[in-house]
């Protein structure tokens, strides 16, 4: 993305700049759509990733020089086309971290220990910098392509050589670094993308000598070609898949032929667009492709911001329109005087200021380091004390809430690398479901938030949705089991959803069950303005301190219509199923968390004590038990959640 299409200094290869920039407006719209549910963009996330990754492989490959291995060749290579990568890769990586700390509310242990996986690298990288993974893998994609170039001089040979290094690659999905499952750098991805890079070295070389005729003759074919292979995608009679930054790859045969075969047809119709003229905003996005790839997965936090934005579309809209009006500005200011009078006063004073800087920065990186390798091990002996598995944990938010909510409670376990947020799942307004990202099979604990676009819908409209959740999960990644976290209403979802659900043989199983706060027998009246003032949901709203009682059984005296709905059901909860109730307990004498009632969220023993595999209470005394609180940046709550879920 960050490679230089130049003919010349002043000349520009047009075509090149276009395919850049409908690769990198591919980049952004399949991270928008991340495995999005629902067919039609399921399968244009697929056909998406079948080649924009490769087709930056291969415009990095257009112009590779060969050098002679003596110091000025590797000047040239590690100096000239090595060095400014590896610049650009600390210099924005390094913004990123700092931006994610403050509009994600991250701690600083969590913040420090980054930076050392921003020097490993690969796909230990996540959020903000998730893509960052391609830098890596083209920077060693570009030493050992140009390292081939130069060393073997049959290029019958050097595809060979190439081709064996991409099946290397390939063989390596299955394999781990030292007992890791991620390599430093994503370096078994540059295996792959040598092969890209030198068929793209030479395909530059002969493209221009190629007929326009049989250049339409091929876009024909290969264009009917990527219509069929999407066909046979929707009737399950292809399972190509190509993630590479996951190592995900399904038959290295076609991942070998493919990617090239629709690359190809991509340049050929960039040059057909340059035959028709010249397309400013196509030319401009293509000469910023590094700006927009580095700052597109931080312009998607700004959808979030709103509800309505908070879609696939807005995300590709913001995700391209944010990076381009940054690269605008940049543009604007070094065109400035003063921009370029400090240009020159600094390479005038250049060996002056090298001199007295070098060695600070030499130390201030000496000591950072030190210290981020500290916290990267510290880290790494809190994950030996926890069980790594690929079963998802599902959070589900309360009444009137969101993903935000969620967040606040997987924040330690992301931030201490004991779990990893893999995906998240909207129900929209008409009840379909819209997914960001993809279970990636790997052993990391994945998490999952799910959030109702129309989050006052109701317990039993969540557990429906709960449900479709579950069975999508199961249709597309073969899950057999899951763990289930909720808060409030939400809780409330996940007991219903294993009254009704959760027994059912066909279905994924229930591992554990952690509620927080639910309202399973009536919510205290506090006359909030999104409370329901009339039908079912407006019943729940009935509760009252010092009311209720809870017999010996765990059986409440009095009996609402919530709990009714339950009770009639008790004997279907699911009996290999473990559940945490947490709740709190203000301890100002409502005998609430200020919300719910102690006898209300403690009246779920009496409803699955009998059937669940076990059952077990935690209690929050105090300003850190109330209601909202409970998920808001709450160690206590935190550190109770993740030993109960994944704790040896």
């Amino acid at each position: 993305m960050v490679s230089t299409v130049k003919q010349t200094k002043n000349t520009r290869i047009l075509w090149a700049d276009y395919a850049k920039c409908f690769g990198i407006i591919a980049v952004v719209a399949g991270h928008a759509i991340n495995d999005v549910a629902g067919q039609g963009l399921d399968i244009a996330y697929n056909a998406i990733y079948w080649w924009h990754m490769p087709l930056f492989f291969m415009i990095g490959g257009f112009f590779l020089k060969k050098i002679n291995f003596n110091i000025k060749g590797w000047r040239y290579l590690l100096g000239h086309k090595i060095k400014p990568l590896l610049i650009a890769y600390l210099l924005n990586g390094s913004i990123l971290i700092i931006l994610s700390h403050f509009f994600r509310q991250q701690s600083w242990d969590y913040t420090f220990a980054y930076f050392g996986r921003l020097i490993y690298g690969g796909s230990t990288l996540n959020n903000y910098l998730s893509v960052f993974w391609y830098m890596t893998t083209y920077m060693l994609a570009i030493f050992m392509t140009t390292i081939l170039l130069s060393a073997i001089k049959s290029i019958w040979w050097q595809f060979l050589i190439a081709g064996g290094l991409f099946m290397l690659g390939i063989a390596f999905q299955d394999i781990t670094f030292f007992g890791h499952t991620d390599f430093p750098w994503n370096a078994q991805i540059s295996l792959l993308a040598v092969f890209w890079m030198l068929l793209g070295h030479y395909l530059f070389k002969v493209f221009p000598k190629i007929k326009w005729s049989y250049k339409i003759t091929y876009a024909i074919v290969a264009s009917l070609f990527f219509i069929g292979l999407i066909y046979l995608y929707t009737q399950d009679k292809l399972n190509f898949v190509l993630w590479l930054k996951s190592s995900n790859i399904q038959s290295g045969f076609q991942a070998l032929i493919i990617p090239p075969i629709l690359c190809l047809l991509v340049f050929i119709i960039c040059e057909g667009l340059e035959h028709l003229g010249e397309f400013a905003p196509l030319i401009f996005i293509g000469k910023h492709t590094d700006t927009i790839m580095f700052y597109h997965r931080a312009a998607f936090d700004i959808t979030t911001l709103m509800v309505f934005t908070n879609n696939w579309y807005f995300r590709i809209i913001i995700g391209l329109a944010a990076p381009i009006l940054l690269a605008l500005i940049l543009q604007k200011i070094k065109g400035t005087p003063n921009y370029m009078k400090l240009q020159q006063y600094l390479s005038i004073h250049q060996q002056q200021y090298l001199k007295i800087g070098m060695p600070i920065v030499a130390s201030l990186m000496l000591i950072s380091l030190a210290g981020v390798v500290y916290l990267y091990h510290q880290t790494n002996q809190i994950v030996k004390h926890y069980t790594m598995s690929s079963t998802p944990t599902i959070y589900m938010h309360g009444w009137a809430s969101s993903i935000r909510s969620e967040q606040g409670l997987v924040k330690t376990a992301t931030e201490q690398q004991i779990a990893t947020e893999e995906m998240i799942i909207h129900v929209d307004h008409h009840n379909q479901l819209q997914i960001q990202g993809h279970l990636t099979g790997q052993k990391n604990n994945p998490i999952i938030l799910v959030q109702f676009d129309n989050n006052q819908v109701g317990e039993v409209r969540y557990a429906q949705g709960l449900y479709r959740i579950v069975k999508y999960l199961q249709q597309k990644y073969n899950i057999t089991e899951f763990n289930a976290v909720g808060h409030s209403m939400g809780a409330y979802a996940w007991v219903y959803y294993g009254i009704h659900w959760g027994a059912n043989p066909q279905l994924p199983q229930v591992n554990k069950m952690a509620l927080l706060a639910g309202p399973y027998n009536g919510i205290l009246n506090k006359g909030h303005r999104n409370q329901p003032t009339s039908g079912k949901l407006a019943k729940l709203w009935t509760d009252q301190s010092h009311q209720n009682q809870l017999q010996e059984d765990g059986r409440p005296k009095i009996i609402h219509d919530e709990y009714q709905a339950l009770l009639k059901y008790k004997n279907d909860f699911p009996t290999n199923t473990r559940v945490l109730n947490i709740y709190g307990n203000l301890k100002d004498g409502s005998q609430s968390d200020g919300l719910v009632t102690i006898q209300s969220v403690k009246s779920l023993r009496y409803l699955v004590s009998n059937n669940a595999k076990s059952y077990q209470e935690f209690v929050v005394n105090g300003n850190t038990g109330q209601h909202s609180r409970l998920h808001t940046d709450n160690p206590t709550v935190s550190h109770e959640l993740n030993n109960y879920l994944w704790h040896h």
